[in-house]
């Protein structure tokens, strides 16, 4: 139900816009900016860091662009490029999660570009980290090999 909601409000450029209780609130303080006519100027910085910390604020900036769903409330949709899969943090993806390392979502970055990016490091030593890149690449590598060869036997 909430899935064809979004799809509703897709905006031509590919964003869903969505209204949340807490969108007026961060509605009114962007007026008061506007009617300083000084952006950015006038706000004590303290007072930005507090929005900036907000529930409210968390919640708008961590949604992604293109399906609307939050990051923040631990929500994501698999087939999204820019939900990737996961919401605000993953497993490493270069081990697969086997050195035990969280990484973080890169928002910003995952919005610019519409796909997710993450911050880390790989906990394991570098000659280990290389072995599972190559596995990767040589099992994605058979698997469209793979693919390719069945797509020529049934052609």
């Amino acid at each position: 139900m909430e899935a064809e909601a979004a799809k509703d409000s897709v905006f031509d450029e590919g964003f869903v816009e969505l209204e949340v209780p807490e969108d007026e609130a961060m509605e009114v303080a962007s007026s008061a900016t506007e009617q300083e006519g000084l952006q950015g100027r006038g706000i004590p910085t303290d007072e930005v860091e507090q929005i900036m910390q907000s529930e409210a604020y968390q919640r708008r900036i961590a949604t992604c662009h293109l399906c609307g769903q939050c990051w923040y409330d631990n929500k994501f949709r698999v087939g999204c490029h820019e939900c990737g899969g996961f919401p605000l943090q993953r497993a490493c993806p270069v081990c697969d999660g086997q050195c035990g390392s969280q990484w973080t979502r890169n928002i910003k970055l995952s919005h610019s570009f519409h796909e997710a990016h993450w911050d880390g490091s790989c906990a394991l030593p570098p000659e280990v980290q290389h072995a599972f890149q190559l596995r990767k690449l040589t099992d994605s590598s058979e698997e469209t090999l793979s693919e390719g060869l069945q797509d020529l036997s049934t052609s």
